[in-house]
């Protein structure tokens, strides 16, 4: 008995000195924008949301990617296949803006598109076939290896409402990201 003490007494002071810390340290503190993995070259990079006009181009794809009803502006083609049946569930379209052209190539809309500086950012936007609705997008990021084609969306899906009303739904989703040399992008789905 008298060791098990000896050695918890030796012990306790260790634990205490390696769990506490200082709260004026910023070590922990890491640029979410932009994170580099250890060991690799791979970058994780996460939208950006704060700039001015951001409010703007917010509201514009909110009101035409809604997750409550199909969008009347992107994706037709894959409303249409739902309607007609030729889609599978987790079927996935994912696109790379980099122009006011490539954006206006892909809306079919009658509102006026808003105002995105190409020159900084880069807009991916998309759609995914789910098998029930309410599902929406809570957090994405990007992976992607700067000298290679390797790029992968990472999104987390929450459900938000009690019940799931089986119904194939279109979820859309958007980013703009700090401008990137991106081709191609794989989309990985996590369910939370």
């Amino acid at each position: 008995m008298k060791k098990v003490l000896l050695v918890l007494g030796l012990l306790l002071p260790l634990g205490l000195t390696s769990s506490c810390s200082s709260d004026d340290e910023n070590d922990d503190i890491v640029d979410s924008s932009k994170q580099n993995f250890e060991g690799d070259d791979d970058l994780l990079v996460t939208p950006v949301d704060d700039f001015e006009g951001f409010a703007a181009i917010s509201e514009f794809f909110n009101s035409e990617l809604p997750s409550n009803t199909h969008s009347k502006g992107f994706f037709i083609d894959v409303v249409n296949n739902i309607n007609e049946d030729k889609v599978r569930v987790r079927d996935k379209t994912c696109k790379i803006i980099n122009n006011r052209n490539e954006l206006k190539e892909i809306y079919s809309g009658e509102k006026s598109l808003p105002t995105i500086d190409f020159q900084h950012y880069t807009l991916v936007i998309g759609v995914i076939v789910m098998p029930v609705m309410g599902y929406q997008c809570v957090k994405q990021e990007i992976t992607y290896t700067p000298k290679g084609n390797n790029s992968v969306l990472n999104l987390y899906l929450e459900n938000i409402y009690e019940l799931n009303p089986t119904v194939i739904w279109p979820l859309y989703f958007w980013g703009l990201y700090p401008k990137t040399h991106l081709s191609n992008i794989e989309v990985n789905i996590t369910m939370l």
